[in-house]
């Protein structure tokens, strides 16, 4: 197993990347610190405001294609960075999660911003379970 939680991977316009988790949980977990750690200056996120987040999908590669979504929608309508992610609550089978994300409201001058991600794409979009644990492959529209 890695012991990376993330890699950035060659492609020509966006920005592709493989997170990894030794269960479902880290995975998730990761894949919210990569999409902030390749935004913004994560050190400089203090933890001072809790938002809860509740997903329904159609199954699993769905519900980690819509946390994505939903992170970088609160980041974009509301500018919220976390910077700490429990997941209370992940269902698999029946694509459902419940995380409580901690984090604040961003702010240029202090936070910084390296690339603006837009969204998470199908295109080369995998989900993968191996023997060590799970990978992800996605590529982000920046």
């Amino acid at each position: 197993m890695k012991t990376e939680k993330y890699q950035l991977l060659e492609h020509t316009a966006d920005l592709m990347v493989a997170i990894y988790g030794r269960d479902l949980p880290e995975l998730f977990r990761n894949a919210a610190f990569m999409l902030f750690d390749v935004m913004v200056e994560l050190k400089q996120v203090e933890p001072n405001l809790t938002e809860e987040v509740k997903l329904n999908s159609f199954n699993l590669e769905e519900l980690f294609l819509d946390w994505l979504r939903e992170l970088l929608y609160r980041f974009s309508t509301r500018g919220f960075v976390p910077v700490a992610v429990v997941i209370e609550e992940l269902k698999p089978e029946a694509g459902e999660l419940k995380a409580k994300l901690t984090g604040e409201i961003y702010q240029p001058e202090k936070h910084g911003l390296k690339i603006e991600i837009k969204t998470p794409t199908y295109h080369q979009y995998r989900l993968e379970k191996g023997p060590t644990g799970w990978t992800a492959t996605v590529v982000l529209d920046v």
